[in-house]
């Protein structure tokens, strides 16, 4: 399957959303030297709140996304 192909199955959609929310979270992580609580970094600089940003997009599309699929499975 080719990437244009991919681009319209759901599931593959999710799936790329969810792996792009990990490596935000990882990277996310490393920038705040491990500490779980991903806002306490906030305001140290504007790369961290962009990628703060970033993980907010990602988390959005992803609870649409499962919205979707689940609504497609209802019928």
């Amino acid at each position: 399957m080719n990437r244009s192909e991919s681009t319209f199955d759901p599931a593959m959609q999710l799936a790329d959303a969810r792996a792009r929310r990990d490596s935000l979270v990882q990277s996310l992580l490393a920038m705040n030297g491990g500490n779980p609580d991903l806002y306490a970094a906030m305001g140290r600089n504007e790369g961290y709140d962009s990628l703060l940003c970033a993980l907010r997009r990602e988390q959005a599309a992803i609870e649409a996304l499962s919205r979707n699929r689940d609504s497609d499975a209802e019928k």
